[in-house]
């Protein structure tokens, strides 16, 4: 009996033992199959393909829509009677200006005015001299030349007040001569100005004459040209967007930036765009021999783009450039890309390894 009960406990602990180291090689068989993970394959598309490029824009004066206001004499900024910003009417005061060529000229219509005065007197006068035979038709002609001299001398001084829109015998208003808003004040009260159309005390913008001003990287200026039709969207607006034709490109490039100037024409003068205000631009166009990957296999690290290619047992980081990124489409156009490559689909994931 003793010998048959060892012989059941020998067998029930090898038993025991057995089942233990099972389940030892499972877990470590799990622990292996983890650490490992399957990663998902992707096959580049290539070809052409048609994106859409976007870039941000702001809405400015068009260059014949802006009226400069300058000096027509020395003086000093006494008064401005508007803001940047303001909606103004035609012939609304604009700045009041102190001056002593004001005064000069004021004083020289009166003297005018004056001479005027007692040369229409003589040459009443005279008529009636002349009628009595007391002085000759020469005498009566001079007396006439005298007056008509005098009188276009006083005429051209007082019109050289009113273009200089003078308020007093001291000061001058100067007014907008048309409808708009104010774009730009380049003085300040008190500043002393001189008559220098290089420098103009303001800028009045016609509202109804807007240019719409995008900023292109330069990787994507190839997608616009003279007479190219762009949408312009507001940011909070839903509605269809509103169509423009590019009608200048700059040569300048912006070298800390690599951005370029792109001047758009809005089809209709839409009150929604209004001056200083920023907006979203949008272009078509169809982009050749490039690869189409999906943008999670696209990773951007320490300034550059990089997707993960399988080499043998591992994932190994490959250099592409970026050729368009539309935040609409889920999938992003590369160069650097060779044919029949297979890329990891979520790069994100490799990263975290």
């Amino acid at each position: 009996m003793r010998f048959l009960y060892f012989t059941i406990s020998c067998a029930v602990g090898f038993l025991m033992l057995t089942g233990c180291d099972k389940q030892h090689q499972s877990s470590t068989q799990k622990v292996v199959e983890s650490a490992v993970p399957a990663i998902a394959m992707v096959s580049p598309q290539f070809g052409t393909f048609t994106t859409q490029i976007l870039a941000t824009a702001s809405i400015q004066p068009a260059p014949d829509g802006i009226v400069s206001i300058t000096a027509p004499v020395t003086g000093t900024v006494s008064k401005i009677h508007v803001a940047i910003g303001e909606k103004i009417s035609k012939n609304s005061p604009l700045i009041t200006i102190r001056s002593s060529d004001v005064s000069d000229v004021h004083s020289d219509r009166l003297s005018a005015k004056a001479a005027y005065m007692q040369a229409k007197q003589s040459y009443t006068m005279n008529q009636e001299l002349f009628k009595l035979g007391a002085i000759t038709a020469n005498d009566l002609a001079l007396s006439l030349s005298n007056l008509q001299q005098a009188e276009a001398t006083e005429k051209g001084l007082s019109q050289k007040l009113n273009y200089y829109g003078a308020s007093s015998d001291q000061t001058l208003t100067l007014h907008s001569p048309i409808n708009g808003v104010v774009y730009e004040i380049g003085t300040h009260l008190g500043e002393k100005i001189s008559n220098d159309t290089a420098q103009p005390l303001m800028k009045i913008a016609d509202t109804h004459k807007k240019i719409v001003v995008a900023t292109v990287y330069e990787k994507d200026l190839s997608a616009f040209y003279v007479g190219k039709q762009v949408d312009i969207k507001l940011d909070n607006d839903e509605a269809t967007p509103i169509k423009g034709t590019v009608t200048y490109i700059s040569d300048v490039l912006d070298p800390e930036n690599k951005t370029n100037k792109v001047y758009i024409q809005p089809s209709t003068d839409v009150p929604q765009l209004r001056i200083n205000m920023f907006v979203n631009i949008s272009v078509s166009t169809d982009i050749k021999d490039v690869f189409r990957i999906p943008k999670k296999s696209l990773l951007f690290k320490e300034g550059k783009f990089i997707v993960f290619i399988k080499n043998k047992n591992r994932f190994v980081p490959l250099n592409v450039k970026l050729i368009s990124d539309d935040p609409k489409d889920d999938f992003s156009l590369v160069k650097g890309i060779t044919a029949n490559t297979q890329i990891a689909l979520e790069a994100i994931a490799l990263e975290k390894e």
